[in-house]
């Protein structure tokens, strides 16, 4: 596994105020990376890091293999950055917006035809003719995720990129997101958990200046549940009839055995007990939960 960002240790404080404390990622590539947490978390700070924004108090960020160092833009040349409000020049369409980016960052006129095509196609607005300034917010955010991705770079950074949107607007940008990663690595901060659960590959969740946990979505979502969940040849009512008197922490949902297992003795004895009772398997399963719902055990 490539990883295309390696942030080790950071801390950033403003005064006496710490800001970030002690940050350890490590973001794979093609995947998209979810950076949770509450508005006022840290969130944009570390990102400002990551583009050489602002100084480090210690520790260290590389993107693609190159030092992010303040002030400088070696390693930006990888980066491509969605801020949570973009902003472009209004009497430009979107077209015209895209080619004056491609002659700026020195696109060759054959390769930025084809590049411009392929992103307003991937973006929806392949076939918008009007002005910028026509466009409504969710409009502006699809433009500028095709604008951050024009150079094709390894790494694309959303601040934000639902927050302010409605339903179908957010539905759009994940969706776009969810597509660009076959060709980048998305670094995506939101504190809308649900946008995060619906598209992300790995999640980070950033709590006062602090990560509290990261790990592969699927992973975070079964992480010690306990729970199995269980159909079999049979009705369930009767399943739960013949163990009512085991020693097992069992509840009937939507005509499936939601059953506590916590260990691996418990597992296997269970199995045991429904071999002795000649009870058949018809699917079993650990039971996930929402992602908002581990946030909400770790913070309370």
């Amino acid at each position: 596994m490539t990883i295309v960002v390696q942030i080790n240790g950071v801390t950033k404080r403003f005064g006496d105020h710490e800001v970030l404390k002690d940050i350890h990622l490590h973001i794979p590539e093609h995947t998209v990376f979810g950076f949770v947490g509450a508005n006022g978390s840290g969130k944009t700070t570390l990102m400002k890091c990551m583009l050489g924004l602002l100084p480090l108090n210690a520790g260290s960020i590389t993107i693609a293999g190159e030092s992010v160092t303040f002030g400088e833009t070696k390693s930006n040349q990888y980066v491509g950055y969605l801020p949570d409000v973009p902003e472009f020049y209004p009497f430009y369409n979107a077209t015209q917006y895209l080619e004056l980016c491609a002659v700026i960052t020195n696109m060759t006129k054959t390769e930025r035809r084809g590049r411009i095509r392929e992103l307003l196609e991937l973006v929806g607005l392949a076939d918008t003719t009007s002005f910028i300034s026509t466009y409504s917010r969710g409009m502006k955010q699809r433009l500028g995720i095709a604008q951050a991705l024009l150079n094709r770079p390894k790494l694309l950074i959303c601040d934000e990129p639902t927050s302010a949107l409605d339903p179908a607007g957010r539905a759009q940008i994940l969706s776009i997101l969810k597509q660009a990663k076959a060709e980048t690595t998305v670094f995506f901060s939101t504190h809308i958990v649900s946008d995060a659960e619906q598209i992300c590959d790995h999640v980070a969740m950033l709590h006062e200046g602090t990560i509290i946990f990261q790990d592969e979505l699927t992973n975070l979502k079964q992480r010690i549940t306990g729970e199995f969940v269980f159909t079999f040849t049979i009705p369930v009512a009767e399943v739960h009839d013949r163990l009512q008197n085991t020693p097992f922490e069992m509840k009937i949902d939507s005509d499936q055995l939601v059953v506590s297992l916590l260990d691996e003795s418990t597992q296997l004895a269970f199995m045991q007990e429904l071999t002795n009772q000649k009870i058949l398997i018809q699917s079993m399963q650990p039971k996930t939960r929402l992602l908002e719902q581990l946030v909400l055990e770790v913070l309370g």
